[in-house]
C-alpha cells in the first residue's frame, strides 16, 4: 500500500468514512482534489474580486462564467485527439499546462507602469481564457479516466470523498487568502493569492501522476470509439435514455443560480458594505456546508442510484435562498452579516448537491462508444446556460445600476440586484415544478416495471 494510500485512508477515517471499496491509485486523487482546490479557488473569489477592482463591470465578472462555453467548440473538435492521445496523458498534460500558464496573472497584479490599469481586467481575463481552454481539454480525459476506473456502484462513495478533500482545501485556502488581502487591499496584494495557487496547482500535479492508471482491458473497450462524425454523436446524445431530462435539470438551475456565486461578490462588497476579507471568511462557512453535504449526498446517490430527488431538495433549497438574499439588504448592519455568513453555508450545501449529482449522470449516461464525445457535448450543453446566464445577466445589473433603474411593487421597492434575485426565484420556482414533474414520472415508470 503506498504512503498516499495510507495517508489518505487516515483522513477520511477521521471524517467518518469506511476505506473499502475503491480501486489503489485512486486515494491519490484525495490530495490531488486538496491541492486543486487550493489551485482554483486561489483564482476563483479572489480573481473576481481582482477584476472588479481593476475597473471590470458586472459584465466582465458574467464573461468570467461564460468562457468555458465560449472555448468549448475547441474541446468538442478534439474529441479523436483526445481518444488517440490517451485520456489520461490528456488529463495530466493539460491539468499541468493550467496552473503553469495561469501563473502569469502574478506578473499582472505586480506590474504598476503608467497606462497599464486600463489593461489590466483585460489581460487577467485572458489568462482566465487560457485557464479555461486547458481546464476544458482536461476534463476531456479526466472524465473518462475516472469512469473507467471505477465502479457504477462506487462512484457515489467516490464523489463524496474527493469533495470533502476538495472542500478542506477550500476552507485552507479561504482562510489564507482572507489573512493576505484584509479589509482594502492593494492589487498587488492579489499577487501573492495568485502565488499561493500557484503552488496548489504543482502539487496538485504531483499527486495526479500517481493516480491508478486505466486497466488494459479498458483501453482495449474503448479503442474502437470516436468514429461518429458531430451530428451523429449529437443525435445519439440525445436518444440516449435521461439525456433530455439531465439538458433540462441543467438548464434551469443555470439560468435561475449559477450566476449567483459570482454576482453577489459584487453585491456583498458595494451594495451590503463588507469587505473582501470578511466576504472569503464568509466563504468558508460555505465550504464547511458542502463538506458536510458531500458525506450526505454520496451516499444518498449510492442508496437510490438515482440523483432526481436530490435534485427536487437542491432546486428548493436555492428558491428559499433567492428569498434570502432579496431580504439582505433591508436588515440592519449586524445581521446582514450573519445572514451573508449563513447564506453562503446554506448555498454551497444545494450547489453541491447539483454539481456532485451531474457528475454521477455524466458519468452514468456516458456509452462505452465515443465516450469522450459524449461527455463533451454533455458538458457543453451544461455549459450553455451555466456559462451564458451570468454574463447575460452581468449585462442586465450593469445597465440596472448605471441608470439607477428600482421596481416598485406595492410597499416594496426593487434595487438592480434584488429585481435579480427575485428573476431567480420565479425561474427556480419553475425548475422545482419541472424536476418534480420528471421524479413523479420516473417513480410510476418504477412501479410500472415492477408489475
Amino acid at each position: 500500500m503506498g504512503r498516499g494510500q495510507i495517508l489518505a485512508e487516515r483522513a477520511i477515517r477521521r471524517a467518518g468514512f469506511r476505506v473499502e471499496g475503491l480501486p489503489r491509485g485512486v486515494y491519490n486523487n484525495f490530495f490531488f482534489e486538496f491541492f486543486n482546490a487550493v489551485f482554483w479557488q486561489s483564482l476563483g473569489a479572489p480573481m473576481v474580486l481582482f477584476i472588479r477592482q481593476s475597473g471590470g463591470s458586472a459584465f466582465a465578472v458574467g464573461l468570467i462564467s461564460a468562457m468555458p462555453l465560449i472555448l468549448m467548440p475547441i474541446t468538442l473538435a478534439s474529441a479523436r485527439f483526445v481518444e488517440r492521445f490517451g485520456y489520461r496523458r490528456t488529463a495530466l498534460t493539460f491539468w499541468t499546462l493550467r496552473w503553469v500558464l495561469s501563473s502569469s496573472v502574478i506578473l499582472i497584479a505586480l506590474v504598476n507602469i503608467p497606462g497599464f490599469d486600463s489593461l489590466r481586467a483585460g489581460l487577467a481575463l485572458g489568462i482566465l481564457g487560457i485557464y479555461h481552454l486547458c481546464r476544458n481539454f482536461g476534463i476531456s480525459g479526466w472524465m473518462p479516466w475516472l469512469t473507467l476506473i471505477i465502479s457504477r456502484e462506487k462512484r457515489g462513495l467516490y464523489l463524496s470523498r474527493a469533495t470533502l478533500f476538495s472542500n478542506l482545501g477550500s476552507v485552507l485556502t479561504f482562510l489564507l487568502v482572507g489573512a493576505i488581502l484584509g479589509p482594502n487591499p492593494a492589487l498587488a496584494t492579489f499577487a501573492i493569492v495568485f502565488g499561493l495557487g500557484t503552488l496548489g496547482g504543482f502539487i496538485s500535479s504531483f499527486f495526479m501522476i500517481r493516480v491508478a492508471k486505466i486497466p488494459p482491458e479498458a483501453i482495449t473497450t474503448t479503442s474502437q470509439s470516436a468514429r461518429l462524425s458531430f451530428s451523429q454523436s449529437m443525435k445519439s446524445c440525445f436518444a440516449q435514455p435521461g439525456f433530455k431530462t439531465f439538458v433540462t435539470v441543467q438548464s434551469f438551475y443555470g439560468v435561475a443560480f449559477f450566476g449567483i456565486p459570482s454576482l453577489s461578490l459584487i453585491y456583498l462588497r458595494e451594495k451590503v458594505g463588507i469587505n473582501p476579507s470578511l466576504i472569503l471568511y464568509f466563504s468558508t462557512a460555505g465550504v464547511v456546508g458542502a463538506s458536510i453535504a458531500s458525506v450526505v449526498w454520496g451516499r444518498w446517490i449510492d442508496r437510490r442510484q438515482s440523483v432526481m430527488s436530490l435534485q427536487l431538495l437542491a432546486f428548493s433549497g436555492l428558491c428559499f435562498n433567492s428569498l434570502l438574499w432579496l431580504a439582505l439588504q433591508l436588515l440592519p448592519a449586524g445581521f446582514n452579516y450573519l445572514m451573508a455568513a449563513t447564506l453562503l453555508f446554506l448555498s454551497a450545501i444545494w450547489i453541491a448537491a447539483l454539481n456532485m449529482s451531474q457528475s454521477h449522470s455524466i458519468m452514468t449516461l456516458a456509452p462505452e462508444q465515443d465516450r469522450v464525445m459524449f461527455q463533451n457535448i454533455a458538458t457543453f450543453i451544461t455549459y450553455i446556460s451555466q456559462a451564458l446566464a451570468p454574463m447575460l445577466w452581468g449585462l442586465l445589473l450593469d445597465y440596472l445600476d448605471h441608470n439607477t433603474i428600482e421596481l416598485n411593487i406595492g410597499l416594496l421597492k426593487l434595487s438592480a440586484y434584488q429585481i435579480f434575485f427575485a428573476a431567480t426565484l420565479v425561474i427556480g420556482i419553475g425548475g422545482v415544478a419541472i424536476v418534480a414533474r420528471f421524479l413523479l414520472q420516473s417513480r410510476k415508470f418504477a412501479q410500472s416495471t415492477q408489475r
